[in-house]
């Protein structure tokens, strides 16, 4: 509204126009955080359905899935800790349901054993006291398997700085959420399996006592022929692992992958003591070369020098180029950012000699300014 009306008292021919959005930025990392999260679960409800035989028990063990990460928000909110592209992204849905799985297992597998019940109805009195039985039997191992994986996440609370801010809402998130779902792996399922799960004990087997059965079948076939073998298999252990190690060492890598914002800042740089005549020219020309070969831009924004506020000082022979991209779906010449990138900075190094140009992300740059004075990852 305020830049409406200033608009109004602006000489003929004058816009303002904010060039870089970073709605863009946000939508991405929400999307991946979205995505992440519904894949997640859907692939453990997926795999819950393929081998809990029992249509009550896979619901059953699913819903503690929304309810441990429901408890996760609430203590994120309790003690302030962002949800964010880190904290959210880092939620592993199988890991949460590992204590309710082990206790539901537990309970179907002691029914299996009530032979002489078959195709009776059990009392509410009688079901109680076998899901206490069998809950209580696999409590220890359900609790330290996830005290096990708290426990790893541990020494990353210890982190300060910048590594601190940007890991440890992961940690507590997955702290949080382990927690919720090792209540309820204690309370939460036993009183739902006691309740829900069918009072009429049926030991004719399912699809997915079937499909175990074949899978232990081959697994002991397999296991029988390995036996056999012994030599060959150790030596070929051996052999892939040192083929590992040469490809891993060929791989390089990036300690955090950089998220993409949807635009490039270009550090561009003329010889030092350039005037300004001549770092404009060389960005208008470089805009040029670029709107003119890649269709996936919408528009270049160039910045030479120091305002008169320098909350960025930089000298005339240091430009920014900030090109703001078109939604991805449109683009042609690249599917990817790191290629887009890497193809603009070859057509610029081809047809201007004498200028240095580094391709990053408006928001990237500023905080590896921020962090190290220069606007490298690597210093």
């Amino acid at each position: 509204t305020r830049i409406a009306e200033i608009q109004k008292a602006l000489p003929e021919g004058v816009k303002i126009d904010a060039f870089l959005d970073r709605t863009k930025m946000v939508n991405n990392a929400i999307g991946t955080v979205s995505t992440n999260l519904l894949e997640g679960a859907l692939i453990v409800i997926f795999v819950l359905v393929l081998f809990l035989g029992n249509m009550r028990a896979r619901l059953i063990v699913a819903s503690v899935i929304p309810l441990a990460m429901l408890f996760a928000i609430i203590m994120m909110n309790i003690f302030g800790v962002s949800g964010n592209l880190m904290s959210l992204g880092a939620l592993d849905f199988g890991l949460i349901v590992d204590g309710a799985v082990i206790i539901v297992e537990a309970i179907l597998h002691r029914f299996k054993h009530l032979t002489k019940f078959q195709d009776k109805r059990i009392s509410q009195e009688f079901m109680d006291r076998e899901v206490y039985t069998s809950s209580s039997t696999m409590m220890n191992s359900a609790v330290f398997g996830q005290i096990i994986i708290l426990i790893v996440y541990l020494p990353i609370l210890t982190l300060q700085g910048i590594e601190g801010k940007m890991f440890k809402p992961m940690a507590q998130t997955v702290i949080f959420a382990l927690l919720g779902a090792f209540i309820l792996s204690l309370t939460y399922i036993p009183m739902m399996s006691s309740l829900f799960l069918s009072k009429k004990i049926d030991l004719k087997k399912n699809f997915s006592d079937r499909m175990m059965a074949k899978l232990e079948s081959f697994y002991h076939k397999t296991l029988n022929l390995v036996l056999k073998i012994p030599n060959l298999v150790f030596f070929s252990v051996v052999g892939l692992f040192f083929i590992s190690l040469f490809i891993m060492s060929r791989l390089g890598g990036e300690f955090i992958p950089s998220l993409p914002e949807g635009d490039f800042a270009v550090d561009t740089r003329v010889l030092p003591g350039s005037n300004l005549k001549t770092s404009t020219d060389v960005v208008q020309q470089s805009s040029k070369i670029l709107m003119k070969k890649f269709p996936e831009i919408e528009k270049i924004v160039g910045k030479t020098g120091s305002s008169e506020i320098p909350t960025d000082p930089m000298p005339i022979d240091a430009s920014d180029m900030m090109i703001i991209l078109k939604p991805r779906k449109e683009w042609t010449s690249a599917t990817t950012y790191n290629d887009l990138a890497d193809k603009m900075s070859e057509e610029l190094k081809k047809n201007l000699v004498g200028v240095k140009y580094s391709f990053q992300y408006p928001v990237a740059m500023r905080f590896n300014e921020l962090m190290t004075g220069a606007r490298q990852d690597v210093v």
